[in-house]
């Protein structure tokens, strides 16, 4: 049976999800879910509710690049890390304290990259998982390139499930 919100990203693209009629009266008392078996939209997921109230920081796993050419891949790729259940936020570059407190860079571009290696201890470099791509406008254009980076997103989501936050 799948949670709430892997019906909810599945109502977002399209999918409608049918279950049995003895599946959908047990869970017509839950308020998340609607008697139709859809879910309702009022009651986003906890790790949502940080990266929506502005409190990137909060996020495990950080999207950073030249955002502003691409929002719109900059937005399918949080998708994506939210599809793989990893806890992400879009950042800017600019903000260290989010990105010192990240278990995860996704970095789109690998100039960007090198610019913030240079600017972190070696220590904190190893400690990280850094997945580097290629740049926001040749990655919107090569499907080898995004197939590469779901790709790692699915590595990514894997270690996360064998080793949790904190360990």
């Amino acid at each position: 049976m799948l949670d709430d919100y892997s019906l909810r990203l599945l109502a977002e693209i399209g999918i409608d999800v049918y279950e049995p009629r003895a599946v959908v009266e047990q869970h017509a008392s839950m308020p998340s879910i609607s008697a139709a078996g859809s879910p309702s939209a009022a009651t986003p997921p906890a790790r949502e509710k940080s990266e929506t109230a502005g409190a990137p920081a909060l996020a495990d796993y950080l999207i950073l690049g030249a955002i502003d050419s691409q929002k719109r891949l900059c937005a399918e790729l949080l998708r994506s890390l939210r599809m793989a259940r990893l806890n992400a936020a879009i950042v800017d570059a600019s903000q260290a304290d989010a990105i010192a407190q990240a278990r995860g860079l996704l970095v789109l571009g690998e100039s960007l990259a090198r610019t913030l290696g240079a600017d972190m201890p070696a220590q904190r470099q190893n400690e990280i998982t850094w997945i580097v791509s290629d740049d926001p406008d040749t990655l919107a254009k090569n499907a080898d390139a995004k197939r590469a980076l779901w790709g790692e997103i699915k590595r990514l989501s894997r270690s996360q499930a064998i080793r949790p936050h904190g360990a």
